[in-house]
């Protein structure tokens, strides 16, 4: 539930991990059926998507999936591909691995080792970064099968990764240092892509990551881009990597309500409570993950244009503690996350709940919603100091939680709609219940003119 407008699906295809009727050469019979829900990552695991042209996907899959399959039992890894979509030439290859045990490999400038007299390069990865390199030279062989050449022509290949918005500010760094340094010591190009060239096959919130060089170079800077993308998660999404000193507070399947979110002049967002699971509770002092790459842009946008966007959450008494965080430990690092400024009113007598203030200057031409971000963020906080107090009835499956934000009356009309038209839609959509709440169930610590919507959606 970030920004204005805070319910919205994906415009494109999501993020989720389905099974692969295809065949070989890259296309697919069309489905006769819905396909298969997304795959739940579970705790200590991650998620890396390789983009891969369709003319090479059968040469990667192999006659009845046998060489996908050989990288599965080598790597342990699960490998998926996503299915082809309409007018776009690539496909999304989707590996799901444990973070651990970390293992040495070592990197080739040749199609494979036998091939290869170099020493080349040993390096330490996950199973999921040695799945995504195994599959990289995979396509490399597939092309050099296909065209009869190898290396190409002027000696260069290129790769292409797909990572979540919220991920970029890891691989860019502050004033771009990390990535100067992954050119640096890989010696390869690296670019993340204009919002134009994003492929059809992507989902909202998705940025390609190009990298170009020589076979050597070019997996140098996959494994140190891969390693930026596994040690800072999709700070949004349900999905919750394990195992590493920080992490977010849910855990389920892509894709979700912590995934990147639409842009906010968008309408409906995805149900709010599928298929989550709770993680074990997060050390939120011991956070300290770079701002999306969208925060640092925003300096590059039109100062003129910015905009004051302000959301208030509502949160109960018995909770809101656990928002704020001894010394304000957790509701700082959640700023500092976020790029927002949360502010929590006092306690009002007679009131159960108090109200926290969410806001930022934001520039309708930016993806990225610092606001809208913290507002998801702050609930999702509040859902779990409920959990660990026992109070919350979300830490049982089946049983519904509510978000409860307050909104100007004059502004309810925009969320109704003609007849009612547009909230209908957005239960429809999201499979929640949605209700603006006025007159006197309005809570005293509100304000006079205000009134409350409220989501109620349940737990799988």
């Amino acid at each position: 539930m970030e920004n204005s407008s805070f319910l919205s699906p994906p415009a494109k295809r999501p993020f989720t991990m389905q099974d692969n009727n295809i065949t070989n050469g890259g296309a697919a019979k069309r489905r006769s059926k819905p396909p298969p829900p997304p795959l739940a990552i579970p705790l200590g695991h991650i998620g890396l998507r390789l983009l891969c042209h369709v003319s090479k996907i059968g040469g990667v899959i192999g006659k009845s999936g046998s060489i996908v399959k050989i990288f599965r039992q080598e790597t342990g890894a699960k490998i998926r591909i996503e299915e082809p979509v309409v007018d776009c030439d690539e496909r999304i290859i989707l590996i799901v691995a444990p973070e651990n045990p970390k293992k040495i490999i070592t990197l080739k400038g040749g199609l494979n080792i036998e091939d290869d007299k170099e020493s080349g390069e040993d390096v330490q990865v996950s199973p999921a970064q040695e799945a995504f390199v195994r599959i990289f030279e995979r396509i490399l062989d597939v092309e050099a099968e296909t065209e009869g050449i190898f290396p190409p022509p002027g000696g260069a290949v290129s790769c292409r990764l797909l990572a979540a918005t919220s991920q970029i500010g890891a691989v860019l760094g502050k004033g771009g240092k990390i990535i100067e340094k992954i050119r640096k010591e890989s010696g390869a190009k690296v670019r993340v892509m204009p919002p134009d060239q994003l492929p059809a096959c992507a989902s909202v919130g998705d940025e390609v990551i190009q990298i170009l060089g020589d076979v050597l170079a070019v997996k140098k800077a996959l494994v140190d881009i891969s390693r930026c993308l596994q040690d800072n998660p999709p700070i949004e999404k349900a999905q919750v990597a394990g195992g590493r000193p920080v992490g977010t507070a849910l855990h389920g399947t892509y894709p979700e309500i912590y995934g990147e979110l639409p842009h906010r002049n968008s309408l409906v967002q995805p149900p709010l409570g599928s298929a989550i699971d709770y993680a074990p509770r997060v050390d939120y002092a011991s956070r300290s993950r770079p701002l999306p790459a969208e925060v640092d842009r925003f300096s590059m946008l039109d100062p003129n244009k910015q905009q004051d966007v302000v959301f208030r959450l509502l949160c109960s008494n018995d909770t809101v503690g656990g928002v704020i965080g001894k010394g304000g430990t957790i509701v700082r690092s959640l700023q500092d996350e976020t790029g927002a400024i949360i502010s929590v009113a006092s306690s009002v007598p007679e009131a159960d709940e108090r109200v926290i203030t969410i806001s930022a200057k934001e520039n309708p031409e930016s993806r990225y919603s610092p606001a809208q971000n913290a507002v998801v963020r702050v609930f999702t906080r509040s859902v779990e100091a409920g959990i660990e107090k026992g109070l919350d009835a979300g830490s049982n499956r089946g049983a519904s939680v509510s978000v409860r934000l307050l909104v100007a009356t004059k502004e309810v009309g925009c969320l109704m709609g003609k007849g009612g038209a547009i909230i209908q839609e957005m239960r429809k959509l999201t499979g929640t219940g949605i209700r603006i709440i006025g007159g006197d169930k309005v809570p005293k610590c509100a304000s006079e003119n205000d009134q409350v919507v409220q989501v109620r959606f349940f737990f799988f």
